[in-house]
Protein backbone atom coordinates (compact mmCIF):
# COMPACT_ATOMS: atom_id res chain seq x y z
CA UNK A 1 0.00 0.00 0.00
CA UNK A 2 1.42 3.14 -1.23
CA UNK A 3 1.32 6.05 1.69
CA UNK A 4 0.36 8.26 -1.04
CA UNK A 5 -2.47 6.93 -2.35
CA UNK A 6 -5.42 8.81 -1.12
CA UNK A 7 -7.98 6.93 1.08
CA UNK A 8 -11.35 5.76 -0.17
CA UNK A 9 -14.44 4.54 0.60
CA UNK A 10 -16.11 1.76 -1.48
CA UNK A 11 -19.68 1.40 -0.38
CA UNK A 12 -21.95 -1.17 -1.90
CA UNK A 13 -25.78 -1.77 -0.86
CA UNK A 14 -26.90 -5.11 -1.04
CA UNK A 15 -30.20 -6.57 -1.11
CA UNK A 16 -30.78 -10.10 -2.42
CA UNK A 17 -28.10 -10.13 -4.90
CA UNK A 18 -26.08 -12.91 -3.79
CA UNK A 19 -26.05 -14.33 -7.21
CA UNK A 20 -23.38 -11.50 -8.41
CA UNK A 21 -22.17 -10.18 -5.14
CA UNK A 22 -19.21 -12.41 -4.98
CA UNK A 23 -18.23 -10.66 -8.23
CA UNK A 24 -18.51 -7.45 -7.67
CA UNK A 25 -16.92 -7.87 -3.95
CA UNK A 26 -14.01 -9.97 -6.12
CA UNK A 27 -13.37 -6.30 -8.14
CA UNK A 28 -12.83 -4.25 -5.53
CA UNK A 29 -10.19 -6.29 -3.64
CA UNK A 30 -8.63 -6.33 -7.18
CA UNK A 31 -8.24 -2.79 -7.40
CA UNK A 32 -4.58 -1.60 -8.39
CA UNK A 33 -5.20 1.11 -5.52
CA UNK A 34 -4.83 -1.02 -2.43
CA UNK A 35 -5.70 2.08 0.06
CA UNK A 36 -9.32 1.25 0.72
CA UNK A 37 -12.07 0.22 3.00
CA UNK A 38 -15.18 -1.68 1.80
CA UNK A 39 -18.71 -0.75 3.31
CA UNK A 40 -21.03 -3.53 2.58
CA UNK A 41 -24.34 -2.80 3.84
CA UNK A 42 -26.69 -5.59 4.17
CA UNK A 43 -30.14 -4.73 4.13
CA UNK A 44 -32.07 -7.69 5.48
CA UNK A 45 -31.39 -9.91 3.04
CA UNK A 46 -33.11 -13.60 2.86
CA UNK A 47 -30.82 -14.93 0.76
CA UNK A 48 -27.05 -15.64 0.63
CA UNK A 49 -25.66 -12.26 0.12
CA UNK A 50 -24.54 -11.86 3.94
CA UNK A 51 -22.79 -14.79 4.33
CA UNK A 52 -21.08 -14.26 1.47
CA UNK A 53 -19.84 -10.78 2.12
CA UNK A 54 -18.81 -12.70 5.56
CA UNK A 55 -16.84 -14.87 4.07
CA UNK A 56 -14.66 -12.12 2.57
CA UNK A 57 -14.86 -10.46 5.82
CA UNK A 58 -13.45 -13.02 7.61
CA UNK A 59 -9.87 -12.60 5.33
CA UNK A 60 -9.89 -9.09 4.34
CA UNK A 61 -9.66 -6.17 7.20
CA UNK A 62 -10.69 -3.84 4.72
CA UNK A 63 -14.56 -5.23 4.35
CA UNK A 64 -16.96 -3.69 7.09
CA UNK A 65 -20.71 -5.53 6.84
CA UNK A 66 -22.96 -2.97 8.05
CA UNK A 67 -27.16 -3.03 8.39
CA UNK A 68 -29.53 -0.98 8.80
CA UNK A 69 -32.03 -1.37 12.07
CA UNK A 70 -34.66 -2.46 9.99
CA UNK A 71 -35.28 -3.03 6.08
CA UNK A 72 -35.20 0.28 3.80
CA UNK A 73 -36.09 1.56 0.46
CA UNK A 74 -33.51 1.22 -1.99
CA UNK A 75 -32.96 5.32 -1.96
CA UNK A 76 -32.73 4.96 1.76
CA UNK A 77 -30.44 1.73 2.04
CA UNK A 78 -28.37 4.17 -0.16
CA UNK A 79 -27.85 7.09 2.22
CA UNK A 80 -27.56 4.95 5.20
CA UNK A 81 -24.97 3.10 3.57
CA UNK A 82 -23.02 6.23 2.77
CA UNK A 83 -23.48 7.39 6.12
CA UNK A 84 -21.35 4.93 7.65
CA UNK A 85 -17.97 5.78 5.27
CA UNK A 86 -14.82 6.30 7.70
CA UNK A 87 -14.21 10.02 8.52
CA UNK A 88 -10.30 9.39 6.97
CA UNK A 89 -11.84 9.35 3.66
CA UNK A 90 -10.83 11.43 0.47
CA UNK A 91 -13.49 9.65 -1.85
CA UNK A 92 -16.38 8.17 -1.89
CA UNK A 93 -16.71 5.24 -4.56
CA UNK A 94 -20.56 3.35 -4.88
CA UNK A 95 -20.61 0.12 -6.63
CA UNK A 96 -24.11 -1.56 -6.53
CA UNK A 97 -24.40 -5.25 -5.62
CA UNK A 98 -24.64 -6.57 -9.46
CA UNK A 99 -22.07 -4.55 -11.35
CA UNK A 100 -18.29 -4.57 -11.00
CA UNK A 101 -15.31 -2.12 -11.44
CA UNK A 102 -12.41 -3.11 -13.92
CA UNK A 103 -9.12 -3.13 -11.66
CA UNK A 104 -7.86 0.47 -12.57
CA UNK A 105 -11.01 2.06 -11.39
CA UNK A 106 -10.31 3.26 -8.25
CA UNK A 107 -6.65 4.89 -9.36
CA UNK A 108 -7.95 6.42 -11.98
CA UNK A 109 -11.38 7.76 -11.22
CA UNK A 110 -9.28 9.54 -7.57
CA UNK A 111 -6.25 10.76 -9.77
CA UNK A 112 -8.89 12.58 -12.06
CA UNK A 113 -10.31 14.30 -8.91
CA UNK A 114 -6.79 14.89 -7.17
CA UNK A 115 -5.76 16.77 -9.99
CA UNK A 116 -8.09 19.42 -9.30
CA UNK A 117 -9.61 20.29 -5.78
CA UNK A 118 -12.84 22.24 -7.25
CA UNK A 119 -14.02 18.59 -8.89
CA UNK A 120 -16.70 16.99 -6.78
CA UNK A 121 -17.35 14.09 -9.10
CA UNK A 122 -15.77 12.02 -11.97
CA UNK A 123 -17.12 10.02 -14.08
CA UNK A 124 -15.50 7.62 -16.81
CA UNK A 125 -16.77 5.46 -19.74
CA UNK A 126 -18.48 2.31 -19.01
CA UNK A 127 -20.05 -1.21 -19.92
CA UNK A 128 -23.56 -1.23 -19.63
CA UNK A 129 -23.92 -5.08 -20.59
CA UNK A 130 -22.44 -5.60 -24.11
CA UNK A 131 -22.64 -1.46 -25.48
CA UNK A 132 -20.29 0.93 -24.22
CA UNK A 133 -21.69 4.38 -22.81
CA UNK A 134 -20.94 8.15 -22.29
CA UNK A 135 -18.88 8.88 -25.04
CA UNK A 136 -18.45 12.23 -26.60
CA UNK A 137 -16.22 14.42 -24.77
CA UNK A 138 -13.41 15.56 -26.79
CA UNK A 139 -10.57 12.72 -24.66
CA UNK A 140 -8.21 16.13 -24.30
CA UNK A 141 -10.97 17.21 -21.85
CA UNK A 142 -10.76 15.55 -18.51
CA UNK A 143 -12.61 18.47 -16.22
CA UNK A 144 -15.24 20.66 -17.04
CA UNK A 145 -17.57 23.06 -15.01
CA UNK A 146 -19.96 21.89 -13.16
CA UNK A 147 -22.56 24.21 -15.22
CA UNK A 148 -20.98 22.67 -18.76
CA UNK A 149 -21.59 19.35 -17.84
CA UNK A 150 -25.06 20.07 -17.03
CA UNK A 151 -25.96 21.79 -20.00
CA UNK A 152 -24.53 18.84 -22.15
CA UNK A 153 -26.94 16.75 -20.65
CA UNK A 154 -29.84 18.79 -20.58
CA UNK A 155 -29.41 19.90 -24.65
CA UNK A 156 -29.50 16.06 -25.20
CA UNK A 157 -25.65 16.02 -26.66
CA UNK A 158 -24.52 13.53 -24.27
CA UNK A 159 -24.72 11.81 -20.77
CA UNK A 160 -21.68 11.38 -18.35
CA UNK A 161 -22.97 10.02 -15.43
CA UNK A 162 -23.94 6.48 -16.22
CA UNK A 163 -25.20 4.97 -13.14
CA UNK A 164 -24.37 5.08 -9.20
CA UNK A 165 -21.65 2.39 -9.96
CA UNK A 166 -19.97 4.83 -12.03
CA UNK A 167 -19.56 7.78 -10.46
CA UNK A 168 -16.35 8.76 -7.78
CA UNK A 169 -17.51 11.69 -5.47
CA UNK A 170 -15.50 14.00 -3.28
CA UNK A 171 -15.76 12.39 0.33
CA UNK A 172 -16.65 16.09 2.36
CA UNK A 173 -19.39 16.13 -0.18
CA UNK A 174 -20.88 13.79 0.63
CA UNK A 175 -20.46 13.97 4.45
CA UNK A 176 -22.50 17.50 3.49
CA UNK A 177 -24.94 15.58 2.30
CA UNK A 178 -25.18 13.42 5.04
CA UNK A 179 -27.60 11.79 6.09
CA UNK A 180 -29.74 12.33 2.79
CA UNK A 181 -27.05 11.95 0.14
CA UNK A 182 -29.73 11.11 -2.84
CA UNK A 183 -32.56 12.32 -2.73
CA UNK A 184 -34.36 9.30 -2.01
CA UNK A 185 -37.91 10.44 -2.41
CA UNK A 186 -37.41 11.03 -5.97
CA UNK A 187 -37.14 8.14 -8.96
CA UNK A 188 -34.04 9.22 -10.01
CA UNK A 189 -32.40 10.37 -7.02
CA UNK A 190 -28.19 9.31 -8.79
CA UNK A 191 -28.75 11.92 -11.81
CA UNK A 192 -30.07 13.96 -9.26
CA UNK A 193 -28.30 13.99 -6.83
CA UNK A 194 -25.11 14.67 -9.85
CA UNK A 195 -27.09 17.96 -10.65
CA UNK A 196 -27.65 19.41 -7.39
CA UNK A 197 -23.56 18.82 -6.46
CA UNK A 198 -22.45 20.43 -9.81
CA UNK A 199 -24.39 23.57 -9.30
CA UNK A 200 -21.49 23.94 -6.97
CA UNK A 201 -18.50 22.12 -7.70
CA UNK A 202 -16.61 20.97 -11.27
CA UNK A 203 -17.11 17.79 -13.04
CA UNK A 204 -14.00 14.96 -14.11
CA UNK A 205 -14.17 12.35 -16.48
CA UNK A 206 -11.74 9.20 -17.61
CA UNK A 207 -11.68 8.61 -21.01
CA UNK A 208 -11.68 4.94 -20.09
CA UNK A 209 -14.21 2.01 -19.39
CA UNK A 210 -13.81 1.29 -15.74
CA UNK A 211 -16.59 0.04 -14.66
CA UNK A 212 -19.34 -2.69 -16.15
CA UNK A 213 -23.18 -2.40 -15.32
CA UNK A 214 -25.15 -5.74 -15.47
CA UNK A 215 -28.64 -5.61 -17.62
CA UNK A 216 -30.49 -9.02 -17.20
CA UNK A 217 -33.90 -10.00 -17.75
CA UNK A 218 -36.48 -8.73 -14.75
CA UNK A 219 -34.01 -6.07 -12.90
CA UNK A 220 -34.84 -3.20 -11.72
CA UNK A 221 -33.25 -1.52 -14.70
CA UNK A 222 -35.08 -3.74 -16.87
CA UNK A 223 -38.29 -3.14 -15.61
CA UNK A 224 -37.93 0.61 -15.30
CA UNK A 225 -36.59 0.43 -19.25
CA UNK A 226 -39.87 -1.34 -20.25
CA UNK A 227 -41.45 2.21 -18.41
CA UNK A 228 -40.32 4.13 -20.62
CA UNK A 229 -37.48 5.64 -17.68
CA UNK A 230 -35.13 7.42 -20.06
CA UNK A 231 -38.23 9.58 -21.22
CA UNK A 232 -39.33 9.82 -17.74
CA UNK A 233 -36.02 10.67 -16.42
CA UNK A 234 -35.01 13.19 -19.30
CA UNK A 235 -38.28 15.38 -18.03
CA UNK A 236 -37.86 15.77 -14.50
CA UNK A 237 -34.56 16.45 -14.93
CA UNK A 238 -34.98 19.40 -17.31
CA UNK A 239 -38.02 20.27 -15.29
CA UNK A 240 -36.05 20.92 -12.18
CA UNK A 241 -32.88 21.94 -13.71
CA UNK A 242 -33.17 23.44 -16.81
CA UNK A 243 -34.82 26.85 -16.06
CA UNK A 244 -30.94 27.20 -13.77
CA UNK A 245 -28.78 26.07 -16.86
CA UNK A 246 -30.54 26.89 -19.66
CA UNK A 247 -31.75 30.28 -20.80
CA UNK A 248 -35.39 30.29 -21.55
CA UNK A 249 -35.71 29.99 -25.24
CA UNK A 250 -33.23 26.72 -24.65
CA UNK A 251 -35.44 25.67 -21.56
CA UNK A 252 -38.77 26.22 -23.37
CA UNK A 253 -37.34 24.19 -27.20
CA UNK A 254 -36.18 21.40 -24.97
CA UNK A 255 -38.59 20.80 -22.45
CA UNK A 256 -41.36 20.92 -25.55
CA UNK A 257 -39.51 18.31 -27.00
CA UNK A 258 -39.45 16.45 -23.94
CA UNK A 259 -42.53 16.86 -22.88
CA UNK A 260 -43.90 15.47 -26.79
CA UNK A 261 -41.35 12.54 -26.69
CA UNK A 262 -42.94 11.61 -23.08
CA UNK A 263 -46.76 11.56 -24.15
CA UNK A 264 -45.75 9.88 -27.18
CA UNK A 265 -44.35 6.85 -25.42
CA UNK A 266 -47.35 6.85 -22.84
CA UNK A 267 -49.56 7.26 -26.18
CA UNK A 268 -48.15 4.18 -27.28
CA UNK A 269 -48.84 1.93 -24.05
CA UNK A 270 -51.98 3.21 -24.36
CA UNK A 271 -52.70 1.92 -27.47
CA UNK A 272 -51.01 -1.63 -26.06
CA UNK A 273 -53.35 -1.36 -23.15
CA UNK A 274 -56.35 -1.56 -25.50
CA UNK A 275 -55.03 -4.23 -27.80
CA UNK A 276 -55.08 -6.31 -24.82
CA UNK A 277 -51.39 -6.18 -23.82
CA UNK A 278 -50.95 -3.62 -20.38
CA UNK A 279 -47.71 -3.38 -18.43
CA UNK A 280 -48.65 -3.87 -14.42
CA UNK A 281 -47.78 -0.83 -12.72
CA UNK A 282 -46.58 1.57 -15.85
CA UNK A 283 -49.51 3.93 -14.81
CA UNK A 284 -48.44 4.41 -11.56
CA UNK A 285 -44.99 4.94 -12.23
CA UNK A 286 -45.96 7.75 -14.12
CA UNK A 287 -48.04 9.45 -11.67
CA UNK A 288 -45.51 8.63 -9.05
CA UNK A 289 -42.41 10.37 -11.10
CA UNK A 290 -44.81 13.44 -12.50
CA UNK A 291 -45.96 14.07 -9.12
CA UNK A 292 -42.23 14.52 -7.43
CA UNK A 293 -42.31 17.49 -10.00
CA UNK A 294 -46.28 18.81 -8.77
CA UNK A 295 -47.74 17.52 -12.01
CA UNK A 296 -50.40 15.38 -13.28
CA UNK A 297 -50.99 13.18 -16.33
CA UNK A 298 -52.75 16.02 -18.74
CA UNK A 299 -55.38 13.37 -21.01
CA UNK A 300 -55.08 16.54 -23.83
CA UNK A 301 -51.54 15.68 -23.76
CA UNK A 302 -52.15 11.98 -23.54
CA UNK A 303 -54.47 12.16 -26.61
CA UNK A 304 -51.85 14.00 -28.83
CA UNK A 305 -49.21 11.16 -27.96
CA UNK A 306 -51.42 8.24 -29.50
CA UNK A 307 -52.36 10.34 -32.16
CA UNK A 308 -48.40 10.73 -32.62
CA UNK A 309 -47.84 7.75 -32.25
CA UNK A 310 -50.47 6.19 -34.36
CA UNK A 311 -48.94 8.54 -37.05
CA UNK A 312 -45.73 7.46 -36.82
CA UNK A 313 -46.82 3.68 -37.39
CA UNK A 314 -48.57 4.19 -40.22
CA UNK A 315 -45.68 6.05 -41.85
CA UNK A 316 -43.26 2.65 -41.21
CA UNK A 317 -44.25 -0.61 -41.66
CA UNK A 318 -41.60 -1.75 -39.75
CA UNK A 319 -42.34 -0.11 -36.74
CA UNK A 320 -45.94 -1.25 -37.03
CA UNK A 321 -44.70 -4.79 -37.46
CA UNK A 322 -42.52 -4.30 -34.28
CA UNK A 323 -44.90 -3.16 -32.17
CA UNK A 324 -47.32 -5.65 -33.12
CA UNK A 325 -44.19 -8.59 -31.89
CA UNK A 326 -43.43 -5.90 -28.84
CA UNK A 327 -47.64 -5.90 -27.42
CA UNK A 328 -47.55 -9.97 -28.12
CA UNK A 329 -44.15 -10.69 -26.00
CA UNK A 330 -45.12 -11.74 -22.60
CA UNK A 331 -44.77 -9.16 -19.48
CA UNK A 332 -42.57 -10.98 -16.47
Amino acid sequence: MSETEPFISVVTPVYNTGEYLEQAIRSVLAQSHRNFEYVICNNHSTDDSLEIARRFAAVDSRIRIVQPPTFLGQGDNFNFAIAQISRESQYLKLLLADDWLYPQCLAELSACAAADPSIGVVSSYRLNGTEGEGFGLPVEQTALSGREACRLHLLNKMFLFGTPSTLLYRADVARARSPRFYPADRIFFDTEAAFQILTERNFGFVHQILSFNRTQPGAITDRLHRFNDRYMDRLITLHEYGPRFLGNDEFQKHFGRAERTFYEGLGRQWLKDRSGSPLPGFWEFQERGLSTIGLKLQPKLLAKGVSAHIARTLGSPFNLVRDVMQARRPID
